[in-house]
């Protein structure tokens, strides 16, 4: 009886410990890349230790700060599978494009688009993009 209550202890104790975890407390990574009109970007991987709020943002979009889709998701095949997706323009450089709640532990990626390849947006790009993003997460 007592292992099994030691046991018991041990688990509400290691669950404790892998709560979620404060905003403020995030770490902070930063992508850049480009895209190409009618295609998407490279995929960015992140590692997520802990369960908890993730937030990205777009800093930087040049030559013309047009309107950029992004996907947060998991990295499979090479690509970043959807699990959601924001979007950002020179408009909203800064601002949160994507919030999300992550409730595993693993490997995540974010990912830019051309929006009118997709059916996101009325207007395609005319020139390729660059761009600064920033990812905040457990």
């Amino acid at each position: 009886m007592k292992r099994l209550a030691a046991a018991v202890l041990a688990a509400l104790a290691a669950f404790a410990c892998s709560g979620p975890t404060d905003p403020s407390t995030n770490a902070t990574e930063s992508f850049s890349g480009s895209v190409q009109p009618n295609n998407v970007g490279t995929v960015h991987p992140f590692t997520v230790s802990n369960v908890g709020e993730i937030t990205v943002a777009i800093t930087n979009i040049t030559p013309t700060g047009a309107t950029l889709g992004i996907v947060y998701g998991q990295v499979a095949g090479g690509g970043c599978a959807r699990l959601q997706i924001g979007q950002g323009s020179a408009s909203t450089l800064g601002k949160t494009a994507l919030t999300a709640q992550v409730t595993n532990k693993g490997t995540y990626c974010v990912q830019v688009f051309d929006p009118y390849a997709f059916g996101f947006a009325s207007s395609q790009l005319i020139v390729g993009e660059n761009y600064t993003m920033t990812v905040s997460h457990p």
